[in-house]
This record gives C-alpha cells, sequence and structure tokens, in this order.
C-alpha cells in the first residue's frame, strides 16, 4: 500500500515538472525568460522591525524615501524591459 501511495506521489510530481518545463519551453519560443521575476525589491528601512523599539512608538517615517525609490525602481525596470 504504501509502495503505491509513493509511485502516485512521484507520479504526479513527475507529470508536474513536465508540465512546467513544457510552459518555461514555450514562454522561452516566445522570446520570454520565466525564471526572470519581476525586479527588484523597494527596501522599505523596516527590516528588522519585530526587533526594533521605535517602530512600536512610531517614530518611523520614511514614506518619502519608499515613494522616491520606487519611482526610482520603476524607472529602471521600465528602462530594461524596452
Amino acid at each position: 500500500m504504501w509502495r503505491k501511495l509513493k509511485k502516485m506521489i512521484d507520479d504526479r510530481s513527475t507529470a508536474k515538472k513536465e508540465r512546467l518545463r513544457r510552459k518555461n519551453a514555450a514562454l522561452r519560443a516566445q522570446g520570454k525568460e520565466p525564471l526572470k521575476g519581476w525586479g527588484k525589491m523597494v527596501d522599505s528601512g523596516f527590516g528588522g522591525l519585530n526587533k526594533n523599539d521605535t517602530a512600536s512608538s512610531a517614530k518611523i517615517d520614511n514614506i518619502a524615501f519608499r515613494k522616491h525609490q520606487a519611482e526610482e525602481i520603476g524607472q529602471e525596470n521600465n528602462r530594461s524591459n524596452q
């Protein structure tokens, strides 16, 4: 019984891998890179928020910084996509 279950799970996993390979091959044929991703992430400045005591006291105000950084990354991604 366990061998049947393991074989069924392995077969399902293999089928999923093959579907993904075919999908990626089709995307590459269209000139797209499926593993490219969306681009850079915005550094919000909230790294380690759980360990930072000033975060709970609402002393962090970096909205303007995050907005400016997001605009720069958006412009950079537009340049690299064209």
